[in-house]
């Protein structure tokens, strides 16, 4: 089989103004040997099993080389060699593979190359394998567990029987502790009151403290509990000497972390037009949230040498 030189060729895509084969002309060549367009070809190109298709014209003939993969080992990959005459006729074709000898091939190699021309004269466009940079990464994602998980009453390990068939209604406290009126409280308090339980999930069940309400029940208090701790925190009453001091202590804004926590504390500029342009559809929480929330700034490193 006589072939063009292979620096001729170029990959064919919708620019291309490859003629293509219909499906008939393919399906007239195939029948010489007894062989149509297999489900098997069909596969092997919605698979994506072809990596490349590449023509050129060549004597008033076009040649197609394509480069299919292996079907038992897919970094096995055999070259295939097409002449279609002008009118879409297959006139020869040849594979690398050991049933695919020329000039007459007709292997499933050619079959898949010889569908994925019908569909480029159908469609204008073929399926390829997908290069590394076509597809998404992965790696983050969690593998798939295909497996379940077992009971504990299924585990080989002694004293496994008396932990699961407990009786109905089965409480671990003595029976002094049981139901007692004023127990709940008690272990609330007991948790709240203890400095280092702030990060433990027992405390992730109990509801935040109503401070409204705490407010309102202090009403004998000069000023209200709320007023005090903003004055406390100089955001209500703020002398010029601590103004100055803070100045001076939060300069490298960013590069601070006073100046994060006092950012939190007030409504500066750069928040008081996302206040003012609330509408109905502005969620007020998520807002007051972003609000007190310490927020990571990126900074050029290139103002820094400035």
């Amino acid at each position: 089989m006589e072939l063009p030189d292979p620096d001729s060729y170029q990959d064919l895509n919708s620019n291309k103004s490859f003629p293509g084969s219909p499906l008939n002309e393919i399906t007239t060549y195939l029948s010489q040997f007894n062989k149509n367009i297999e489900s098997k070809a069909k596969n092997l190109y919605n698979d994506e099993f072809i990596r490349y298709l590449r023509t050129t014209e060549y004597n008033s003939l076009w040649y197609v080389r394509g480069a299919i993969k292996a079907e038992m080992s897919k970094s096995i990959v055999y070259i295939i060699d097409i002449e279609i005459a002008q009118d879409g006729s297959v006139s020869k074709c040849q594979c690398e593979c050991a049933a695919g000898m020329g000039p007459f091939a007709h292997c499933k190699h050619v079959s898949t190359a010889l569908y994925a021309c019908a569909c480029f004269k159908q469609h204008g466009s073929i399926k390829t394998e997908q290069t590394c940079t076509q597809r998404l990464q992965t790696f983050h994602r969690v593998k798939p567990h295909k497996g379940s998980p077992m009971k504990v009453v299924n585990l080989d390990m002694p004293g496994c029987d008396e932990v699961c068939n407990l009786p109905e209604g089965f409480d671990p406290r003595p029976e002094e502790f049981r139901n007692h009126p004023g127990y709940k409280s008690w272990f609330q308090n007991v948790c709240l009151s203890f400095k280092g339980i702030s990060k433990t999930p027992i405390y992730q069940t109990f509801p935040p403290a109503n401070m409204t309400g705490f407010d309102i029940d202090h009403d004998f208090l000069q000023y209200q509990g709320s007023f005090e701790c903003l004055q406390q925190l100089n955001v209500t009453k703020i002398s010029e000497e601590e103004a100055r001091i803070l100045n001076m202590k939060t300069a490298d804004q960013a590069f601070s972390n006073l100046w994060h926590e006092e950012r939190c504390k007030r409504i500066h500029s750069s928040v008081f037009g996302r206040i003012c342009k609330m509408t109905e559809r502005t969620n007020p929480e998520k807002l007051a949230e972003s609000l007190v929330t310490k927020a990571s700034y990126i900074t050029n490193p290139a103002w820094t040498e400035i």
